[in-house]
């Protein structure tokens, strides 16, 4: 969910405050729209005015807006920072389109910040869009109630368009910001007196950020060293403090994403994985290939086990096999480039054999898959008995995707005593 907020620029005060947050030290990039960016951009867009005859008010007693000063805010936990999708270059590529749609003969500056409070991080884009319509010669106008509906309307379909997370009326969308310290605890904090939910948020973040745990049981162990006492129940994480609960004090145990939402089970999952790639680039290279190819397969072994289960589901809701994550210097091994295709494309033959209704195959639905991954109209040979004999479910390697087929005696399997997925190895 994306919020956009506008406020229209009049005063000599605003106009000057617009212009030093734009062109701040702080901004992590900026970019110009039918405008160079600039330290001048500001005086260009003053010239472009006058010559439009728009550097006074339309009518006599009105204010003169000058520019539209407006914010594309994304929501925390969709930011890199928060281990998000959305990357500041992907933030200002979401900006510029949404320029490109609704302003595109405006002059517009962005700027795109990493803002901070006690809730958190997130990106905001701030545009300094020019009245002045290039095309027209006319004042853009969106401002007042009915532009600020449209302005939502809008923002909505953009991110739908980007597989963002709409906004719901009457929620709090953000489940960062949503658990901010309340009012009593806030009070404790300004007198700088002790205050053991903030101090038990405290020793959780150092336990992430600076003692790099890389999974649940490190995490236990280390705040456990703490006096913190974790615990998983429902599928929640909740964490004790022993030196409160010793005091007698029966109110020490709480939910970890209401105290704080990057405590979640996702995000602390997300953070242990971030952990473990960031310890694994310290390695030699040649370790780091053997790691990926040994998650590689254990990815596609739990793969395999979920696609048994789902013979006959549709070709859409049918499960995709996603490789993991893997570095760009790690694909210039032939060993792991070789295994990953190899994975890809075995995984691509059992969904178009088992799910059910697939787009354009033909009876054959395996031949089909080979055609159109070895990316050649030339006619691709299979027989039922030409198999690869490694025990896929075991995490066996795989073949080269680029082998000859060599007919077997007898047929293999996907898994040791399963006839449910014969793996093919005509790519």
């Amino acid at each position: 969910m994306t919020v956009i907020k506008q406020k229209s620029v009049s005063s000599d005060r605003y106009a000057k405050n617009v212009r030093k947050y734009i062109n701040g030290k702080h901004a992590l990039a900026r970019d110009g729209w039918n405008i160079e960016c600039d330290k001048y951009w500001f005086s260009k867009m003053a010239m472009t005015r006058k010559v439009f005859h728009h550097d006074k008010p339309s009518r006599a007693g009105a204010k003169n807006v000058t520019i539209l000063h407006q914010i594309l805010a994304f929501l925390p936990e969709e930011c890199s920072c928060n281990g998000g999708k959305m990357t500041p270059e992907k933030c200002m590529s979401y900006a510029k389109e949404w320029v490109a749609q609704h302003y595109q003969n405006q002059q517009v500056i962005f700027a795109l910040h990493e803002e901070s409070d006690k809730a958190g991080k997130r990106y905001a884009v701030h545009m300094a869009i020019n009245r002045t319509d290039l095309l027209t010669g006319k004042r853009c106008d969106t401002g007042g109630r009915r532009g600020k509906y449209k302005r939502a309307s809008w923002v909505r379909e953009l991110d739908d368009k980007w597989n963002l997370v709409q906004l719901e009326k009457g929620k709090k969308n953000s489940k960062i910001r949503e658990r901010q310290p309340r009012e009593i605890e806030k009070e404790i904090i300004d007198r700088d007196e002790y205050s053991y939910k903030n101090n038990l948020r405290e020793l959780i973040h150092i336990a992430i950020d600076e003692g790099r745990v890389k999974n649940m049981e490190q995490f236990k162990k280390l705040l456990a060293s703490w006096g913190v006492d974790i615990f998983i129940k429902n599928n929640r994480v909740y964490a004790t403090d022993l030196d409160i609960k010793e005091a007698g004090n029966p109110k020490c145990t709480f939910n970890l994403t209401r105290l704080d939402g990057r405590f979640a089970v996702k995000q602390l999952e997300a953070a242990f994985e971030k952990n473990v790639l960031e310890a694994e680039r310290a390695l030699p290279y040649e370790k780091r290939c053997e790691i990926y190819i040994q998650r590689l397969k254990k990815a596609y072994s739990a793969w395999v086990e979920q696609a048994k289960a789902s013979k006959g589901v549709a070709y859409n809701s049918f499960p995709k096999f996603i490789a993991p994550k893997c570095d760009e210097d790690l694909l210039e091994d032939p060993a792991v480039r070789d295994e990953l295709l190899a994975r890809r494309g075995y995984a691509r033959e059992i969904r178009n054999r088992y799910a059910g209704a697939v787009p354009d195959a033909d009876d054959d639905r395996v031949r089909a898959a080979g055609q159109a991954h070895g990316g050649s109209d030339a006619p691709h040979y299979r027989s039922d008995r030409t198999v690869d004999r490694g025990d896929y479910t075991r995490g066996d390697s795989a073949c080269s995707p680029f082998l000859p087929i060599v007919p077997a005696k007898s047929g293999g399997t996907i898994g040791a005593n399963s006839s449910e997925f014969p793996l093919i190895t005509n790519y």
